[in-house]
């Protein structure tokens, strides 16, 4: 279970129900994702990333790589690098991103730790922030 998990006593993305407010979360994430620039974006997901385990970006790392072509995979686990290869391939294919973090949770094993946690720090990124025209 995730730490919003724990903190809203259930559990995110496994056989369990998720909280209103992750939904509330998730849309709020999708939409940034079609409306902020680039770069900001690119910034938010590094920070995000930075939170979390090494393990957990080693799970992010072989998912983008799984499923990226020759020059867009990622180099390395760090929160940069990871953060521009899963921005630009939320870009080219949205929703991809949102996939490989509940893939990369399943076959890692976090069960819930990925998604929700990423989703949050960059919906609550000043960077990105901006880009959110409603508080719902």
């Amino acid at each position: 279970m995730s730490v919003l998990g724990r903190l809203f006593g259930t559990e995110l993305f496994g056989a369990g129900r998720r909280d209103v407010s992750d939904d509330r979360a998730l849309r709020r994430y999708r939409h940034v994702l079609g409306t902020a620039p680039i770069e900001s974006l690119e910034q938010a997901h590094a920070e995000a990333f930075s939170e979390l385990r090494e393990a957990q970006r080693a799970a992010i790392y072989e998912e983008l790589s799984r499923g990226a072509g020759t020059g867009e995979r990622p180099l390395s686990s760090e929160p940069a690098t990871l953060a521009r290869s899963a921005t630009r391939a939320e870009r080219r294919v949205p929703g991809s991103l949102e996939r490989t973090l509940r893939e990369a949770d399943e076959r890692g094993g976090f069960g819930g730790a990925l998604v929700l946690p990423v989703v949050d720090q960059v919906t609550r990124s000043p960077l990105v922030s901006a880009f959110l025209p409603w508080n719902g």
